[in-house]
């Protein structure tokens, strides 16, 4: 039997890969840094699934993590034997998702997906559900119509969205051998609305914390207080304008094109509103051009953080809380890269391109290895947001899009 066989199985697969997901994604699996107990429910689900498949080797490498109940953050990796045993075809999803942010904001319980106008809504179903499930789907349907002309390895990690320290970063400290430079590696785990784009490069990650210290006291005597909020505000604006003055430079493989500085996260300061805080503590994103030196940012942050500070008769410090510099990116002549894009031609018929982007995803820690993996997805762009969803029928897509790259 050949690919057309292969096409018809998913298709009658769909209500099941949909339900499957739909089940996944009834499982919060949040990190402890969210307030979470991690991804052990869920994933025990998922691995009951891929078993199912009856895999020609399990991997199991749960991270040891004392801040969850289970004690450890696992990770999973099957493999099934193809005709060709000299490569192997990888296909990296993640187990965890995040928070739901504000409630008020769903029009549905986020933990109760359901489908409506051809769409599945729930927290996950998009980041990564919907890669999780079309990839889990893609070998089952190979698995029952056809064979694998590869290896074929479903990697299902945790900790993905808090840095990967005891998902991918642990696997590949673990079990560096598992992947090799002759191996095909995709992390659907960003993409675009029309399928067009595989992502092959990505920009540093930097996040950037700074507390800003003064003197607490009652609203009514501002004069015997030192503000910290004030200065925290003052210090948004004047970091925002000076990193955009001293590094403009754009790059129009990347998208957006320029770096990017955004204050995000701000802790809480005092609990109640005649209370002046002496202590403010905010974050800053920066998703900045592999050609800027991230010494160079931090030195600027230093020098604007110094002036504010003598202005205002505070103290600010400044701390890295997450740094990952962007390695080379995958060469756009990689087999991978070719081999996908012939695989989303033939099923959505675009022509799809090579491009940066300014999110990090865990292909970053393969590449540091110095091995080449893409990053595709056909999505809605709904991941992180209130109503997060996906279309149902991208899903069945990319599900054909990963079987054919499996025969």
């Amino acid at each position: 039997m050949g690919f057309p066989e292969v096409v018809k199985r998913i298709e009658d697969l769909r209500d099941d890969s949909v339900q499957f997901l739909s089940r996944i994604c009834s499982i919060p699996a949040l990190g402890p840094e969210n307030a979470g107990i991690g991804e052990m429910a869920k994933y025990i689900v998922v691995k009951d699934e891929v078993l199912k498949l009856k895999p020609d080797e399990i991997i199991e490498l749960p991270a040891p993590d004392n801040r969850v109940p289970d004690g450890v953050r696992p990770n999973l990796l099957a493999i099934f034997n193809g005709r060709d045993r000299s490569r192997t075809l990888w296909i990296l999803s993640h187990v965890d998702v995040v928070p739901v942010g504000e409630l008020r904001l769903w029009d549905a319980d986020p933990f109760q997906p359901h489908v409506e106008g051809g769409y599945l809504y729930g927290r996950g179903v998009e980041d990564n559900g919907q890669a999780l499930a079309a990839s889990v789907f893609a070998v089952r349907a190979v698995r029952e119509t056809a064979e694998f002309a590869v290896n074929v390895g479903l990697a299902l990690v945790s900790d993905e969205e808090n840095g990967s320290l005891f998902g991918l970063d642990y696997v590949l400290r673990t079990r560096p051998d598992l992947f090799g430079p002759h191996d095909l590696i995709l992390a659907p785990d960003a993409g675009s609305k029309d399928g067009d784009v595989i992502e092959i490069s990505e920009k540093h990650l930097y996040h950037v914390k700074f507390t800003v210290s003064g003197k607490q006291g009652h609203a009514s005597r501002p004069d015997k207080c030192l503000n910290t909020l004030r200065v925290a505000s003052h210090m948004i604006v004047a970091i925002d304008e000076a990193l955009h003055r001293r590094f403009p430079d754009t790059d129009t493989f990347f998208s957006p094109p320029e770096s990017t500085f955004e204050p995000t996260k701000k802790d809480s300061n005092v609990q109640n509103v005649n209370t002046i805080p002496g202590e403010d503590v905010f974050y800053f994103d920066c998703r900045v051009l592999p050609q800027i030196d991230l010494a160079d940012v931090l030195a600027e942050m230093n020098s604007t953080a110094k002036s504010v500070a003598e202005r205002f008769g505070a103290q600010i410090r400044i701390e890295e809380f997450l740094r990952s510099e962007s390695p080379h990116g995958t060469p756009a002549d990689s087999p991978v890269v070719i081999e996908l894009a012939q695989a989303i031609q033939e099923i959505y018929g675009v022509q799809p391109r090579p491009c940066g982007i300014g999110g990090q995803t865990v292909a970053t820690f393969f590449r540091k290895k110095g091995l080449a993996a893409a990053v595709w997805e056909k999505i809605e762009g709904w991941a992180h947001a209130p109503n997060e969803r996906i279309l149902v029928d991208n899903l069945v897509g990319n599900t054909k899009v990963f079987a054919r790259l499996m025969i």
